[in-house]
């Protein structure tokens, strides 16, 4: 692994691994049981230990993401001389990012705070999912035949393959969006 890819690698994980920081300070205030999933009204339908929702959520979130980018580098490695795909720079984000969120989402609820999980979900992957689509027509023929399988045969039945992707992630994005207003 190049040492670039080692140090987002390592940045990532401690990002995944920091909101225990906030669990440990406000541990003594937090409910034994913490909800840990939600109905599309903001109700908690499941709970967990405290323990297990401070600090195995981003244990096992830090865990995913360290084997996600320790395997698409593995994959990258085998592109000759071409630079990442920004979708890839995009993506190595996207569980530290959702870790953060999820959990100050999570903590915010048993001490009172109005938080509106599902408008804060839709927001979170609709900005993710727009994001994602403009860069998913972008990527090349040759990365393509690294990350999807099975693979179209031409490059130009990937072009439209990733063209229709695209436009299927900023439509999902742009309907999650709208879906805040009705929430």
């Amino acid at each position: 692994m190049e040492k670039k890819n080692r140090k987002t690698l390592i940045l990532s994980v401690i990002i995944c691994l920091l909101p225990m920081l906030l669990g440990v300070i406000l541990y003594n205030k937090l409910p034994e049981q913490m909800p840990i999933h939600f109905t599309i009204n903001d109700v908690p339908n499941n709970y967990a230990h405290k323990n297990f929702a401070l600090f195995g959520i981003p244990l096992i979130m830090a865990i995913v993401q360290a084997i996600c980018l320790i395997s698409v580098n593995m994959k990258l490695n085998k592109l000759k001389n071409e630079e990442k795909p920004k979708i890839l720079k995009i993506m190595e984000w996207f569980i530290p990012v959702v870790t953060v969120s999820i959990y100050v989402i999570m903590i915010e609820v048993p001490l009172g705070s109005t938080v509106y999980v599902g408008k804060s979900v839709c927001l979170i992957l609709g900005i993710l999912f727009m994001i994602i689509g403009n860069y998913i027509p972008k990527m090349s023929y040759e990365m393509g035949r690294t990350t999807f399988h099975p693979m179209p045969k031409s490059e130009k039945s990937f072009r439209k393959m990733s063209k229709i992707m695209g436009y299927s992630f900023i439509i999902m994005g742009i309907v999650l969006l709208t879906m805040i207003i009705w929430i």
